[in-house]
């Protein structure tokens, strides 16, 4: 099929009016070969277009087409969510078959085209804020809980997450994926399960980053982690931190990008396009402005329902499925709203990551097989530990920098800090120009035992946020902080030279706003929001508590799969992008290999 005889619901542009293609002598007008009102002739054009307008007839579904698609609209996958693991799948759907029918959700519209570490440092005013939306009513009980006092939200734009998040990308051991069921520990397993999501995100240690930041720092700081890790008590490994750093072309002078979602995205877009019209594929269908609400599911167990807040999709045959990729609370709130049979799990669970956050600096010249040198230097490490007691675990974030020059050193030393929200302010670098500076980033995970913990529907009106969310602190949430912040001590001082140079070590107290000899109050160092939200619908036997099957359906629904942290039993304390993009890869894996051999996920 080509855009001609491509049903109406599966549009595919032609060059835009004007064109940078368009050259002197080549027809420029040929979507309007008879335009109306162009260049201002006879009457002025737009003069208020919206970002989205602008990107809308060339890459996002008109408002022609999504009618189409409501009236007639036949897919095989309908994906809600335009975040990491959306890009996942979608880019191993189309790695698998060219001709694969998607259609993409964004429940908002664009505002950043790259991760904002990319843009210019005034850029940096976007992270948090009005970026961030939370859909649901936060209980009395978090937000009373000083230490916790949020959950960080959703960013409610094509993207996601991906254009503010931090790019730390660890690769999990088995004995950290603690009570995963045997078949999601299988499939990580395999060699190609972190090979193809680390291909994606392009993950390198920062000790390959092979820049004139990440260098000679990088590799003295390794080394000193490295051969100290066994003094830190709870220590279990250091690595040289795995960081996702978009994808350079081989000849690229680009010294460093931090990985976001538009642009891949956007590209897989531009190559089903170019396959559509030449009969080699179908395109993707991006619909933006467009939150999944509810799905009505019929006697047969197959959703072929979904409303959405643009209309109500709807098919008759059984081989759609719909692909929840929008956050560990937005996939469970959907999923309560919709069946009845989910709200048995649904939300019983959650988990996720607390933090602590502590910035040191010691002399240059504690620093072990290292010279200063004349421009800015940055370290990145990543050190992983547990509570002996409970196994509860936590990871330390480690940056080091070095500026000669703080003024001169800011843009490079935005854009290149692996997280912007936890990195050296310039406060903390001038007067640091002959002192290291360490920006410790402490994450530790919530117990899963703990049943105050919860995602509930509640009375609201308005489907994609009518739930209450708590979270609390066990005993065995206390103890793992208090261990882990000893942790982050520890490592410090091993960084800086070890004992005999801990007079040296000065910290960062934000009440006086100045380097201080005297460690910071606890209260000062445990920062509120919670992260990295996940076990809400958890694969497991119903039995167990679990929510979904091992295809990742909710038990009971054939044509419904979930991707991202909400699969995960138990939260563990690494970051979890990489591994949920494993498992929406996996899916389509799972998904394609049924289909080629004759089988349907519908049909069991």
């Amino acid at each position: 099929m080509n855009a001609e005889t491509l049903p109406d619901y599966l549009a595919v542009p032609g060059k835009t009016i004007p064109s940078f293609h368009c050259r002197v002598g080549k027809r420029h007008d040929e979507r309007q070969p008879a335009p109306a009102n162009a260049y201002g002739f006879p009457v002025p054009g737009v003069q208020s277009p919206t970002a989205t307008a602008v990107m809308a007839s060339d890459y996002f579904v008109s408002e022609q087409t999504w009618g189409n698609i409501l009236s007639h609209g036949s897919f095989d996958y309908i994906v809600s969510g335009s975040g990491c693991t959306a890009l996942a799948f979608i880019d191993k759907v189309y790695e698998l078959d060219k001709n694969a029918r998607v259609l993409c959700l964004e429940r908002g519209g664009i505002l950043l085209a790259s991760h904002f570490q990319n843009l210019p440092l005034p850029f940096k005013m976007v992270l948090g804020g009005a970026s961030e939306t939370f859909p649901w009513t936060l209980s009395r009980k978090t937000f009373e809980t000083k230490e916790l006092k949020f959950c960080h939200g959703s960013c409610p734009f094509f993207g996601g997450r991906s254009t503010f998040w931090s790019a730390w990308s660890p690769q999990p051991k088995e004995a950290l994926m603690r009570d995963f069921p045997e078949s999601m520990k299988a499939t990580a397993k395999k060699e190609s399960f972190w090979q193809e999501a680390k291909k994606l995100l392009n993950v390198t240690p920062a000790s390959e980053i092979d820049d004139t930041v990440f260098g000679k720092l990088q590799t003295a700081i390794d080394k000193v982690l490295t051969d100290s890790v066994r003094s830190i008590h709870s220590a279990d490994y250091v690595e040289s931190a795995p960081l996702a750093v978009g994808r350079r072309s081989p000849t690229s002078t680009l010294r460093f990008n931090k990985f976001s979602v538009p642009g891949p995205l956007l590209g897989i877009y531009e190559s089903q396009r170019h396959l559509a019209k030449t009969e080699d594929g179908a395109p993707l269908e991006l619909a933006v402005n467009c939150s999944a609400r509810s799905m009505s599911q019929s006697d047969d167990g197959i959703v072929r329902v979904l409303e959405t807040s643009k209309g109500t999709l709807s098919w008759t045959g059984n081989d759609t499925k719909i692909i929840l990729c929008a956050g560990a609370i937005p996939n469970a709130t959907l999923l309560l709203n919709s069946f009845q049979s989910c709200r048995e799990t649904v939300g019983k669970r959650i988990t996720g990551h607390f933090l602590t956050h502590i910035a040191a600096r010691c002399p240059v010249k504690n620093i072990k097989n290292w010279t200063k040198g004349p421009s800015l230097q940055i370290a990145a490490s990543y050190l992983a530990g547990k509570d002996p007691k409970s196994n509860l675990q936590y990871h330390i974030q480690i940056t080091a920098l070095n500026s000669p020059n703080p003024e001169h050193d800011a843009e490079d030393a935005a854009r290149e800090c692996p997280d912007y929200a936890a990195a050296a302010t310039l406060d903390q670098l001038k007067g640091s120009e002959n002192h290291v500076v360490f920006v410790c980033a402490t994450l530790g995970e919530f117990s899963d035992k703990n049943t105050e913990n919860h995602v509930k529907l509640n009375k609201g009106l308005d489907p994609t946020c009518n739930v209450d969310l708590q979270f609390t602190l066990s005993q065995q949430d206390r103890n793992l902080w208090d261990v882990m912040d000893k942790a982050t001590y520890d490592t410090i001082k091993a960084m800086s030279g070890g004992s005999a140079t801990e007079s040296t070590i000065e910290y960062w107290d934000e009440a006086s706003h100045a380097w201080a000899t005297k460690k910071p109050a606890v209260d000062t160092i445990r920062i509120p929001g919670i992260v990295h939200e996940a076990s809400t619908c958890f694969v497991g036997s119903p039995e167990k508590g679990g929510s979904l099957d091992e295809l990742y359906r909710p038990h009971g629904v054939k044509n419904v799969f979930v991707t991202g942290g909400a699969l995960f039993p138990t939260a563990g304390s690494w970051n979890p992008t990489l591994t949920m993009c494993g498992y929406a890869q996996d899916l389509a894996h799972k998904l394609h290999g049924m289909k080629i051999n004759g089988q349907s996920a519908t049909s069991e």
